[in-house]
């Protein structure tokens, strides 16, 4: 019997997770299959930029992943939604979100109002966000390019 590569384990190990209390995990929103296939280019280049092997890449993402952190997750046809332990919006129409554009740390977002132009933000603005909807193309599709 052959041993489980990195990635079985790391799906394995999703499955097992169990959410905080009032949160969904991105695991739990796209499965864990998905998240793996989140993960694995993420792990990829880390290791060819940051010259990281692959046990302490995967230790990286994996953790940011799971924590839901924005510098990691954000991608073009995702709903973000303010967490209710955060400050209220500084505007209406800033407690959903729908990301349209990513570059490295600025996000092009879809206000709750269609009719309102899009609005430029900061990624590290998302820290007060959740993940709640990841859009894909087709069932067998992984996350949105980006542009």
């Amino acid at each position: 019997m052959s041993t489980p590569s990195i990635v079985d384990r790391l799906i394995r190990r999703l499955r097992r997770r169990t959410p905080p209390p009032g949160r969904c995990t991105v695991d739990r929103l796209i499965g864990p299959e998905r998240t793996a296939r989140v993960i694995q280019p993420l792990v990829r280049e880390l290791m060819r930029d940051d010259l990281l092997p692959e046990p302490v890449a995967y230790r990286i993402v994996c953790e940011g992943v799971l924590a839901g952190d924005p510098w990691w997750l954000a991608e073009p046809g995702q709903v973000w939604q303010l967490r209710p332990d955060a400050a209220e919006p500084a505007a209406p129409g800033l407690a959903l979100l729908v990301i349209v554009q990513r570059d490295t740390d600025q996000l092009t977002v879809q206000l709750e109002d269609d009719d309102a132009p899009h609005l430029q933000i900061p990624l590290c603005a998302l820290a007060a966000y959740e993940l709640t909807s990841w859009c894909w193309l087709r069932e067998d599709h992984g996350p949105l390019p980006t542009s």
